[in-house]
């Protein structure tokens, strides 16, 4: 039968190693934007219609972005639980010491960057549907569409999670 501490060690242990993939995550999301946005210019440069396939641009970034925002309120839940651990045992680990250090626990600067890019690439993507689009109304129609799904979600960063 195992007993209470070396239970404790093993889930620290498995927690410290999810913390570490979810960290590691952060650059191939970034990655997997650049990627998008690269996807989305080239399309953006073709004639004729697949040119507007460009509209999808915005929907997919939402979807990269709520991927963002659950790893991240995962990351944060780990986080809490290792804190957890570690005043349990008296033992003062990382998360101690950050906390104790740390004047505000809000999201870090990667998460207001990733936001920042995210927003910027789909207002560019989006004014360049508006411009291509063949009928004027539709391309506006369009960008009012998308302005309804993202920018009220955007001002609850990190908390935001796009339709």
């Amino acid at each position: 039968m195992m007993d209470v501490q070396r239970l404790s060690e093993l889930e620290y242990e498995a927690l410290q190693a999810e913390k570490r993939d979810k960290l590691n995550a952060r650059l191939q999301l970034w990655s997997l934007f650049f990627g998008l946005v690269s996807g989305a210019g080239l399309v953006s440069v073709q004639t004729g219609t697949v040119s507007s396939l460009v509209a999808l641009y915005p929907f997919l970034a939402m979807c990269l972005a709520r991927y963002a925002a659950h790893s991240e309120r995962v990351l944060d839940q780990v986080k809490g639980r290792l804190l957890t651990i570690e005043q349990t045992c008296e033992f003062v680990g990382y998360e101690q010491v950050n906390k104790q250090q740390s004047r505000r626990r809000r999201a870090g600067s990667h998460l207001k960057a990733f936001r920042d890019a995210v927003l910027l690439s789909q207002v560019v993507a989006t004014g360049l549907l508006v411009l291509r689009a063949p009928v004027l109304s539709l391309g506006i129609a369009v960008a009012l569409a998308e302005t309804v799904l993202i920018v009220p979600r955007s001002n609850s960063w990190p908390n935001w999670t796009p339709i």
